[in-house]
């Protein structure tokens, strides 16, 4: 056997089924640059989760971070478990929906987490369905665009509602510096005239490619210069309450969700897999364009064969770690960082998956348990959460846009939008229905395969 063929078997891993387990270092090489950004980006975006604990579902701040870890560590098995080729990731267009949905409709407590467990079980219980009868495609086909750009939209408003308007006394409280972070991640991120210049200088391509790092970074350093952040640097290793964290949350302590709550989250959970369909053909078309010129490292692309995968790493974090929507397909900005850096050449990354796994640092979770990281990044915590949906809005409304190409279409997305996002889903839908049939004259029709990408949704 050549040597090419013995690298692309030790990269193969373990099949079991229709997967493959690959263990790092043996199956995922070390890619240095990857988990550096990892290192750096993945544990401050990451920790964006826990002012959402602390300030939603009445958890202590040891306790998100406990959760958050555990929510992490199923994220990362699941990687190494079934071996897809995603940078796994929240349903970020999801997330204001559900928080909203959340904070709205029930009261601070073990009731709360029961809804997120709900919401993941039928988010799981639909991908599996879907995959196992092969629907998914013709589903997603027969949805009207209005409905697929009012969804992404919706998001959007959600988002916006929830940093300007809802909690705004969060804003309020770092003027200055949020708004800095807002407008260096603006730029980095979405700037025409940046992106051009990426091209030309390897600086700004760097800077880009770091996400909303560069948004923190600048945020700390206004911040610090007008009195709006203050750190206060722990030393030493934190051992997070997992025990107590998981009798506060999991539905083995607190009980499982009553059979209503499963139907009154059902049409949440089909907005979420609209969004994991799009985040899907997202993800396989970032593969796809470099696939070319990596012949080297073939990746294949199923997704009836992701949804199972999906579907179980939800299920189980239902039962651990209810932090829907935190298990997504794809986190698109990492994503498009190692597939990038994948297309240079094997010289830069070996193989794909070595890729992600080196950028998620193999699933080790020694950032939730560095007190001198965490002291650091724990007063950015509120400014990065308002900088994650204020760039969620963004780059929904970027994604919904396209997806219409009529001015009524347009108008019944906007409009399906903004009910999402201030009534609740039944009500939403049914105006939704209203608007697609009487108004647009959309009559489903059953198609056999989506010929596009249905909706793309982005994570910032």
């Amino acid at each position: 056997m050549s040597d090419k063929s013995n690298q692309t078997a030790a990269s193969g891993g373990w099949r079991w089924g229709q997967f493959s387990l690959r263990v790092p270092l043996l199956h995922l090489k070390v890619v240095p640059s990857q988990m550096l950004q990892g290192l750096v980006v993945a544990s401050g975006t990451s920790l964006i989760m826990a002012p959402v604990m602390t300030g939603y579902f009445g958890l202590s701040f040891e306790e998100a971070l406990a959760l958050i870890m555990l929510a992490n560590t199923v994220l990362c098995a699941s990687f190494l478990l079934f071996g897809e080729p995603f940078a796994p990731g929240m349903l970020t267009p999801a997330f204001p929906l559900v928080l909203t949905f959340i904070v709205s409709g029930y009261p601070e407590g073990p009731v709360r987490f029961q809804v997120m467990t709900a919401l993941s079980l039928s988010l799981a219980a639909i991908a599996l369905l879907f995959s196992l009868t092969g629907l998914s495609k013709r589903v997603m086909a027969s949805l009207p665009a209005a409905l697929k750009a009012g969804i992404i939209f919706g998001a959007a408003i959600s988002a916006l509602d929830r940093v300007f308007v809802k909690d705004v006394a969060l804003f309020e409280s770092h003027p200055i510096s949020a708004t800095t972070a807002l407008v260096v991640a603006l730029l980095f991120t979405f700037s025409a005239p940046i992106q051009r210049l990426r091209a030309k200088s390897r600086i700004v391509d760097a800077i880009s490619s770091l996400g909303l790092l560069p948004g923190f970074l600048a945020a700390a350093l206004v911040g610090m210069a007008v009195g709006e952040v203050q750190f206060d640097v722990q030393w030493g290793w934190l051992l997070p309450p997992v025990a107590e964290t998981l009798a506060k949350v999991s539905p083995l302590s607190i009980g499982w969700p009553p059979l209503t709550m499963y139907l009154e989250v059902l049409p949440l959970a089909f907005v979420a897999y609209v969004i994991l369909f799009g985040d899907f053909i997202t993800g396989s078309e970032m593969i796809r364009s470099a696939q070319g010129e990596r012949p080297d490292d073939p990746i294949d692309l199923n997704f009836e064969r992701t949804q199972v995968a999906v579907a179980t790493r939800n299920a189980v974090s239902a039962v651990i770690a209810p932090m829907f929507p935190f298990q997504g397909v794809l986190w698109t900005g990492v994503h498009a960082v190692v597939v990038q850096a994948w297309r240079s050449g094997r010289d830069k990354v070996v193989d794909l998956r070595s890729g992600i796994g080196s950028y998620y640092v193999y699933g080790l979770p020694l950032i939730y348990l560095c007190w001198p990281w965490i002291s650091l990044i724990k007063p950015l915590m509120t400014i990065a959460l308002m900088l994650t949906l204020a760039l969620t809005a963004f780059a929904c409304i970027m994604v919904a846009a396209p997806l219409v190409k009529k001015p009524l279409e347009m108008v019944s997305a906007l409009v399906i939008g903004y009910m999402l996002a201030m009534f609740d889903v039944w009500t939403a839908l049914a105006v939704a229905v209203f608007l697609l049939v009487a108004v647009n004259g959309h009559i489903p029709r059953w198609r056999r395969a989506a010929t596009a990408p249905a909706a793309e949704p982005n994570e910032t």
